[in-house]
């Protein structure tokens, strides 16, 4: 079938992502995890941005990690504190950065914790981070909801049982369920599975595209020549204990009929 709707990757354009107020270019936060909530059919959906460290801290895992979000739980007078949260209707554009309306902004004291304490911990990057004032989005831990990063690093199993791989990308398409009614939402369409660890993706794996030397595509593109995308069609089941297969790992499309696919679409965008 071919797709339509706009197409994203979690990895390659959302995680990390710079987030600027729309009207005027300043800097918010950085996209640390997406919210996720299910439909009715069981097809998970993103529903908000969120931020600070209490959703970077599970993404980096280990003890730094764990210190990230111990540090910030004493910081926070919430009795169960949460990640900030950016509802996706304030998101008004998708690009090399994510523009939001409104007013978000960190609030004050996770603000000097993220830039005096957090930023300070290995493993946690650049977390230090310009932000404009406004009103709080605290998250909230909402019964249903989760988290797309949740995903990522999935155990894959086809259908014989085989292990097939590892999940590195989630593909989303913007043909979900109505936001607050002015847009619909990214859902997830399916997965990118790569048979081992083979480092980062960055998206010339996939296809021709992108702005990488002929070298690095072709290296790149060798060393995921046994990657594969997995349609939600062909999956039976994805949670923690990981993600199964209705059919033979073999049979699926590889990752180089993801650009085919998105360029037919974009054309019929234009």
């Amino acid at each position: 079938m071919t797709e339509t709707a706009r197409v994203l990757h979690a990895q390659l354009h959302l995680l990390d992502r710079q987030v600027v107020r729309a009207r005027d270019g300043r800097m918010v936060c950085k996209v640390d995890d997406l919210e996720t909530a299910l439909d009715a059919g069981g097809r998970p959906y993103v529903t908000a941005l969120l931020y600070g460290p209490l959703a970077l801290g599970p993404r980096v895992g280990g003890v730094p990690g764990a210190l990230m979000t111990a540090v910030t739980r004493l910081l926070r007078p919430e009795e169960d504190p949460a990640p900030r949260r950016i509802p996706m209707s304030l998101v008004s554009q998708i690009g090399s950065a994510v523009q939001v309306g409104g007013e978000p902004g960190h609030p004050a004291l996770e603000r000097w914790a993220r830039d005096n304490i957090v930023s300070r911990i290995p493993g946690s990057g650049d977390a230090a981070t310009d932000t404009a004032e406004g009103h709080e989005h605290p998250g909230e831990n909402t019964p249903g909801r989760g988290r797309l990063s949740a995903l990522i690093g999935l155990q894959v199993t086809d259908a014989s049982g085989a292990t097939a791989g590892q999940v590195a990308d989630v593909r989303l398409t913007q043909d979900g369920p109505l936001l607050d009614e002015t847009g619909q939402a990214f859902q997830v369409a399916g997965f990118v599975v790569v048979p081992r660890h083979t480092g980062q993706l960055f998206g010339y794996e996939r296809g021709p595209g992108g702005q990488a030397p002929l070298l690095v595509r072709v290296i790149i593109r060798r060393l995921h020549r046994g990657s594969r995308y997995v349609p939600w069609s062909a999956v039976g089941s994805a949670g923690a204990d990981g993600v199964r297969l209705t059919v033979p790992f073999d049979e699926l499309p590889p990752l180089t009929e993801l650009y085919r696919r998105t360029s037919h679409s974009n054309a019929s965008q234009s």
